[in-house]
């Protein structure tokens, strides 16, 4: 049993963890790492400590002196570029390159790098009209809209795959006009679903499959004409609908309280899967021997790995599409890397952050199409070779070795960030740990209509921009009264946390590891029992 020096709580590092860490390493430049120090938990928040989705600041470029929006705000110490400044050829990481220093700690030396590097206003690629949507690629018409991907005409939405037209949903794949919907895959003109897929022309779905013209309904396959359940003709299931007003507060709040009823005397799945094997965790489609891992597609032999595409992963975040990756953020098409963040196209990169097209660094920041580099210094082969493990040695001397970038040095305030959602901390407590805190965190920017509204429920000021007023009208829907934040994490809560639990069947009492807690009233079902309640 080992002892985290972060939360001070006791974890176990199991023969299976030393197993994929060994495997993984095996394949390392640098050669093999330590075991952890850290548990899971606060080796995740570590990563997502250096993840800004969402906070969106109006700034000027450092090098154009063009007004820009930007993850980061005005007073952060290191130049700030817009991406396609950042992209272009009119600077040079190298020139930043320092010689590495053995009388000091190597994370001083990485701050002081850190520190004078530009960095990319937001991260898009191939996308046009997103400006307001972080993480967006080859998406289009998107306002604030992190995470889109192939999507079009999107507002307020979360995690969007290949989808168009719609407004306030998370983790959409392949859907159309959709409203409030989360965990949705080709749904098209549904209003508040929930996981459902292949479903159209419905509204207040959860876990429903192949459904039309249904609403208020839970756990139904292949029908139509539905209403709370109880099946109708098409002429009356019409008539109800109809009568039904969006607009109006007891209309909603009166189909809200039925489903929600519904919902309540409907088992739950142990977890979210699809075609997977020998896995653990949520929210897991196409996978193989994934333990304790949330929201993975097509990924084998994963440990702690979330949001990921992935194989032979060990504690990673957001990985894309890589092989043989240790405790890093972001690795995409990545072989053989360790300790990083956001490096893109390459491999043997470690203690690297957002270099693209590069491998063999150490060290290194902001580099592209580059080889054999130390603290954004340009090496030979043989120089880089020969310096590596007098490097790590003088780590290993420091406790440095083996260990994430500490949080201190990330480029964000930690309520900036994805850590601040999954463990969520006081402004105290972050000051007291010697961490960054953002006391003024900006409303929603951008074109909008000329009124401000205060959100009923944190009480910031949010406003409407002209498209979700039309889509509002078009739709007989009221304007929000929640800003964009807090509709957004109203929408999470539909999720379970991160976190596993044993308990039994409650149909047959197998043992089962699940997302929900021990002392949740809901009913959850082993996989063979929750399908014959579905079939």
């Amino acid at each position: 049993m080992s002892f985290c020096p972060q939360c001070t709580g006791s974890f176990d590092i199991t023969p299976g963890e030393d197993a994929l860490r060994i495997k993984i390493g095996q394949t390392f430049e640098a050669g093999s790492v330590p075991s952890p120090t850290h548990c899971p938990d606060c080796r995740m928040q570590r990563l997502m400590a250096r993840r800004n989705e969402r906070i969106l600041y109006t700034r000027t470029c450092s090098k154009t002196g063009i007004p820009i929006i930007s993850v980061y705000p005005e007073n952060v110490p290191f130049p700030v570029y817009d991406r396609a400044v950042w992209w272009g050829d009119s600077w040079e990481a190298l020139d930043y390159g320092q010689a590495f220093d053995f009388t000091r700690p190597f994370f001083q030396q990485f701050a002081e790098l850190q520190s004078k590097v530009p960095r990319s206003a937001l991260n898009a690629t191939n996308s046009l009209n997103c400006d307001y949507s972080n993480f967006s690629f080859d998406s289009k018409d998107c306002y604030l809209s992190p995470c889109s991907y192939r999507s079009e005409g999107l507002l307020y939405c979360y995690w969007s795959l290949e989808s168009k037209d719609s407004v306030d949903c998370s983790y959409l794949f392949q859907c159309e006009q959709c409203f409030e919907c989360t965990d949705c895959n080709n749904c098209n003109n549904c209003i508040r679903c929930v996981l459902s897929k292949n479903c159209f022309d419905s509204a207040y779905l959860y876990d429903c499959r192949g459904c039309s013209n249904c609403f208020g309904c839970v756990g139904l396959r292949q029908k139509s004409y539905v209403f709370f359940n109880e099946p109708l003709s098409k002429e009356e299931y019409e008539r109800r609908v109809k009568a039904f007003d969006f607009n109006n507060p007891q209309h909603v709040g009166w189909a809200e309280q039925q489903w929600e009823r519904l919902k309540q005397n409907h088992p739950r799945p142990n977890s979210i899967q699809d075609k997977t094997e020998e896995c653990t965790g949520d929210y897991i489609f196409e996978s193989k021997n994934c333990k304790d891992s949330y929201q993975l597609y097509r990924s084998q032999d994963c440990l702690y790995v979330q949001d990921s595409e992935v194989k032979d992963a060990l504690s990673c975040y957001h990985a894309g599409w890589s092989q043989f990756v240790y405790e890093s953020y972001s690795p995409v098409n990545q072989t053989g890397t360790a300790f990083s963040s956001q490096c893109w196209q390459g491999s043997d990169n470690f203690y690297s952050d957002n270099c693209h097209g590069s491998s063999h660094t150490f060290g290194c920041i902001g580099l592209r199409q580059k080889q054999y580099c130390i603290l954004n210094r340009q090496y030979s082969k043989e120089e880089y070779k020969a310096l590596l493990p007098k490097i790590i040695e003088h780590m290993k001397k420091n406790s440095e070795w083996g260990e994430f970038f500490p949080i201190l040095l990330s480029p964000f305030a930690y309520n900036e960030t994805m850590a601040h959602q999954f463990y969520p901390l006081s402004r105290e407590e972050v000051l007291k740990r010697g961490w960054k805190w953002q006391d003024q965190l900006p409303f929603t920017t951008g074109k909008e209509t000329k009124e401000i509204l205060a959100c009923s429920q944190c009480r910031r000021n949010y406003k409407l921009i002209a498209q979700e007023v039309a889509w509002a009208k078009k739709r007989r829907f009221p304007l929000p009264h929640l800003c964009p934040e807090c509709r957004y994490e109203q929408r999470m809560r539909v999720r379970n946390p991160r976190k596993l639990h044993d308990r039994p069947c409650a149909q047959c009492g197998e043992a089962f590891q699940t997302t929900t807690p021990t002392d949740s009233p809901k009913s959850v079902y082993c996989e063979p029992c929750y399908l014959k309640v579905i079939y």
